[in-house]
């Protein structure tokens, strides 16, 4: 199947995570490795890639991560670059207009104003998507990490950035943005569930 690849999320140590979607359906994918690894920063893989790649359904997916697909063994071959990514997933995927549209309205929020999806649900039926910004996004580093601002009174007002590609000051309004929820982390005992990040945009 030839895939293009749309983000590339930073995990623990040098792992990779690396969305992308089938172009024959436009199906999101997470991409593993065949023997059911992340892949690495090491690994020649960037966004806009497109592959010729042999994959099935990694076998002990958890929604919301249904993305989740294994690529078999000498199963990849590089075939050339999407020129124009941001038009492509216009043209092929929903596109959120607003904060509430988010992951099927599931989204809670902190009094700090950080997005998720409680862990006993309701869970929404993809973990990634894409936001066309309403407001400008301005970031912030906080303790050693990255996080983008929104400007709102209430709700969302906060995304924690987990990109690879290099941080702006700001994320104009009108951007198209990937979002992902993390896997399932509990920072409190009230606050258990999947995590609202931004990794990236076009």
């Amino acid at each position: 199947m030839r895939v293009v690849i749309v983000s590339r999320t930073r995990m623990r140590g040098d792992r990779v995570c690396v969305g992308a979607h089938d172009l024959a359906d436009f199906k999101s994918l997470r991409l593993y490795r065949h023997d059911g690894t992340y892949l690495t920063a090491s690994n020649d893989v960037s966004v806009g890639q497109i592959w010729e790649l042999t994959y099935h359904p990694k076998s002990d997916v958890v929604p919301p991560h249904v993305e989740d697909v294994i690529v078999e063994r000498d199963g990849a071959s590089w075939v050339g670059r999407e020129q124009d990514l941001a038009a492509l997933i216009r043209q092929r995927d929903t596109i959120w207009q607003t904060p509430a549209q988010l992951f099927e309205g599931r989204l809670r929020f902190t009094g700090a104003g950080s997005a998720y999806v409680p862990a006993e649900g309701p869970l929404p039926s993809r973990s990634t998507g894409y936001w066309l910004l309403d407001t400008p996004l301005t970031r912030q580093e906080y303790d050693g990490k990255t996080r983008y601002v929104r400007d709102a009174a209430s709700g969302l007002r906060r995304i924690s950035y987990v990109g690879t590609a290099a941080t702006r000051a700001s994320i104009a309004a009108g951007t198209l943005t990937r979002l992902s929820l993390s896997r399932r982390f509990a920072p409190t005992a009230a606050h258990d569930g999947y995590w609202l990040q931004l990794s990236g945009w076009y």
